[in-house]
């Protein structure tokens, strides 16, 4: 069970996301309530929920790029059916310029744009 989950869907197994290490560096406090999972483009969005979900989080911190939008916009919608109440953070490059049009943003519960190092923790402290 972990309080926070980090997470995004990497274009292949073998790339690993530096975002999500750089963001669990920085927990601070909450670095040991909080988890790192990633997945990539070729698992299923429903898979790579149930597998989030049983790790109880309270807030999900997803990091968005161009070659994961379609699937995190499938992911955060089915989410949010299931579990409205976990709160949704978005961030990375597809989300930090004119997310305003953006369908994932519609379920999102934050938009961090921009580095978020300090500001991820930050938020997670309000919210929890």
């Amino acid at each position: 069970m972990s309080d926070i989950v980090l997470t995004t869907l990497n274009a292949k197994y073998f790339h690993s996301s530096f975002g999500l290490r750089y963001l669990l560096a920085n927990m601070g406090d909450l670095k040991d309530s909080t988890l790192m999972m990633e997945f990539t483009i070729l698992q299923h969005p429903i898979e790579i929920l149930d597998l989030i979900l049983k790790k109880q989080p309270k807030l999900i911190g997803i990091g968005v790029y161009i070659w994961n939008i379609d699937q995190v916009t499938q992911l955060v919608a089915a989410l949010k059916k299931i579990h409205p109440e976990i709160v949704v953070v978005l961030g990375g490059p597809e989300v930090s310029y004119e997310q305003a049009d953006l369908p994932v943003v519609q379920d999102a519960d934050y938009v961090i744009t921009g580095e978020a190092d300090l500001t991820f923790p930050e938020l997670c402290k309000q919210v929890l």
